[in-house]
């Protein structure tokens, strides 16, 4: 990783995703970057964050995560978050997401 990335999450934005069971960052994240404590989302593994991804600031309901470097894709230029689904492993069963059509999570089947 050449820059640090890293998401920002607005304690007065934030309500731990109420009346879930879980927050949708912490149950997305497959690198345990969130955690909860107190009711809120917190960043406790800023390192474990892929250098890119902002799929956790688009699933959040009350846009209480930010990045600091992010900025809008410019003209022409495909966002890494586009066509962002849910997907299953077939390998292992795990959920994760992914905007490429795969069916095989980032720990069994590598990169596409």
């Amino acid at each position: 990783m050449t820059t640090t990335w890293y998401p920002i999450v607005f304690p007065d934005r934030c309500d731990g995703c109420k009346g879930l069971e879980k927050p949708k960052c912490v149950e997305f994240c497959p690198h345990n970057v969130f955690a909860l404590m107190e009711s809120k989302v917190v960043v406790v593994n800023p390192q474990n964050c892929v250098e890119g991804c902002v799929a956790c600031m688009l699933l959040c309901p009350r846009k209480a995560i930010e990045f600091p470097r992010h900025q809008g894709s410019r003209r022409g230029e495909r966002s890494w978050s586009e066509g962002l689904r849910k997907a299953v492993c077939r390998k292992c069963g795990r959920v994760f997401w992914t905007n490429e059509d795969r069916d095989l999570c980032w720990n069994c089947g590598g990169s596409s």
